[in-house]
């Protein structure tokens, strides 16, 4: 695999190539956007030649992560314009950055039910796929830990979209195994691990698995609570990511980390991805670490820890 982290774009986003650097990236994963905002200043055309020069002097695949403010099922019109202008200016700017991949969330169907979201991200990718002819740039979407109404969370749920949307066959996914673990798919054991990756290549195929993000849980599976833990740390434990650094399927494929600060309060990044390159042609790993039994604080309905906010 190719790993990476998803780093910092303070000061220019050309400052993430050289984060990325320090931390020992292979691929790196930016905001090219505000990731809570609606609205974003356009890039410099200095900055926009800064950074596709840092970027060719590594060569890595690099993704930026879209808004999350972006709703493509939303139900309240003015949101859904918002959405899919918002969604079509990402692109615009990774294309801009000479990106590989934006990465997105699929939405929340908020109460309208699963076919009905389903329907709705649907048109709203082929609205994009419409405003955004000729990219180079690719749509991933994202695996999600499937809170509330978060539509993504099953592989049926991303194959009936992209079977649905014009252009659906120029998207990808990118596979969270957090999100993943966190949704009831669990890859905590081998047979877990064999189970859920087939049923990914029956429903939705391998070919389309075209980036990861490696975050362990903090929560079990089917809490439906999206909670990254550093790697080896969480529910996951190191078994399933020693499977997938060492699986030939996906060793030309970027693997970005979003794992939380340590104890410490600093960038997990180094240590992470350290762990991740011990496990390469290392012996099998003991694993899992934990009971995946719900605890009584978790709320599997509304996929949040019960107190929480």
């Amino acid at each position: 695999m190719l790993l990476g982290a998803h780093e910092s774009v303070a000061g220019g986003a050309a400052h993430a190539i050289a984060r990325g650097r320090a931390d020992g990236c292979e691929a790196i994963q930016i905001f090219a956007r505000p990731s809570a905002q609606w609205r974003a200043k356009p890039l410099a055309p200095e900055e926009l030649s800064l950074f596709r020069s840092e970027r060719a002097t590594v060569g890595w695949p690099v993704l930026s992560h879209a808004s999350y403010l972006i709703n493509l099922s939303a139900a309240d019109p003015t949101i859904l314009a918002k959405s899919r202008q918002a969604l079509a200016e990402e692109m615009f700017r990774a294309e801009e950055l000479g990106l590989d991949f934006v990465v997105l969330h699929p939405g929340a169907h908020l109460g309208l039910g699963v076919e009905a979201g389903i329907a709705a991200a649907a048109a709203s990718l082929s609205d994009l796929h419409d405003r955004t002819r000729g990219l180079r740039v690719r749509l991933l979407l994202e695996i999600t830990a499937g809170q509330g109404s978060c539509l993504g969370c099953r592989f049926e749920e991303m194959e009936a979209i992209l079977a649905r949307a014009r252009g659906g066959h120029t998207i990808g996914i990118c596979f969270d195994t957090c999100h993943a673990h966190a949704s009831g798919h669990d890859l905590s054991t081998e047979a877990g691990y064999e189970r859920v990756f087939e049923a990914f290549a029956r429903v939705v195929g391998l070919d389309r698995l075209l980036a990861f993000h490696l975050n362990d849980s903090k929560t079990p599976t089917g809490s439906r609570v999206d909670r990254h833990a550093e790697i080896g740390d969480g529910y996951l434990g190191l078994l399933p990511f020693w499977r997938l650094v060492n699986d030939a399927r996906f060793r030309a494929t970027p693997a970005i980390l979003e794992t939380p600060s340590g104890p410490d309060k600093l960038p997990s990044f180094a240590r992470n991805l350290a762990r991740l390159r011990a496990l390469k042609g290392a012996p099998r790993p003991a694993g899992p670490p934990k009971s995946q039994a719900l605890p009584e604080k978790i709320d599997p309905r509304q996929g949040r820890l019960f107190g929480s906010e």
